[in-house]
């Protein structure tokens, strides 16, 4: 989701009945009624780096454009792609823009650091940091993802970490972060040993991202509902896109693989849980 002007944009996954998942488009302006959905996807597959679907968009607007990162899945397993729209109808593909090597749930930053810009994304099972001159090419990634020196770079670029019983298979970004004055907000998922997704949230430094300021021990949303427990997938809250308004932090949320979900909390509240 992206907020602009009195207009929630979405972009969600759909999935047909060969198992192949695209992107259709909506709008909402009180966060919950959908204004308008269009009838067919306005994102599918078109080659073979994305043959078995296109998942997981988060949406960044940095210069007036809106970059889309989404999962590309092929037989080759998931790879980062991107692509960049002004009107949610047309799209300009990047194509695979991260390592030839299993990596997912990428956002982007809505803003450069230290001139450069900045993708938080998921190697598993820890949250990484690439910092890169242009969408096209995240080109601090080497070239060769099974070499020792990739291997040696993963963990000098790892963020975030398992650290709880709630999260301890493996933890991913979800919306891209959010600018506040005590930092980078950022809400992601935790998989626990039972394969149930929850989220959680961190500060990251403004200046330097890569440094954890804070992070809440318990989840801050889990499966209580029946549509978050009972799916596709069961026992799923899969944040992906925020937007705050009046205060008030909108978490849309994907539940049990099956729908589309959202939930909200003054974020005044939520900041205060990370004081400290």
């Amino acid at each position: 989701m992206v907020r602009v002007g009195d207009i929630t944009h979405i972009l969600y996954r759909a999935v047909d009945e060969r198992n192949i998942s695209s992107l259709g488009y909506a709008t909402t302006t009180d966060g919950e009624t959908l204004l308008e959905r269009t009838t067919e996807p306005v994102f599918a597959p078109v080659d073979t780096w994305e043959e078995f679907g296109c998942e997981d968009p988060r949406i960044t607007c940095l210069d007036g454009i809106f970059y889309v990162f989404y999962t590309a899945y092929s037989r080759r397993g998931p790879r980062i792609a991107a692509a960049s729209t002004s009107d949610f109808r047309s799209y300009t593909r990047y194509g695979i823009v991260g390592p030839d090597h299993g990596d997912k749930d990428c956002a982007l930053f809505p803003e450069r650091i230290g001139g450069e810009l900045a993708a938080a994304h998921r190697i598993e099972p820890n949250i990484e940091l690439a910092f890169f001159d242009r969408v096209k090419k995240l080109d601090r990634f080497p070239q060769h993802p099974n070499s020792r020196s990739y291997i040696m770079r993963i963990g000098a670029n790892v963020i975030l970490k398992p650290e709880r019983e709630w999260e301890k298979q493996k933890v991913g970004i979800g919306p891209p972060p959010i600018r506040t004055e005590a930092g980078w907000l950022i809400i992601y998922h935790g998989v626990d040993a039972n394969t149930v997704y929850r989220a959680g949230a961190a500060m990251l430094d403004l200046e330097n991202p890569c440094r954890v300021i804070a992070r809440t021990t318990e989840p801050i949303l889990e499966p209580e509902e029946d549509y978050e427990k009972v799916g596709v997938v069961p026992n799923v809250v899969f944040p992906e896109g925020a937007v705050v308004t009046d205060g008030q932090l909108w978490v849309y949320y994907g539940g049990a693989d099956r729908v589309c979900c959202v939930a909200h909390v003054p974020i005044k509240l939520l900041l205060e849980s990370l004081e400290g």
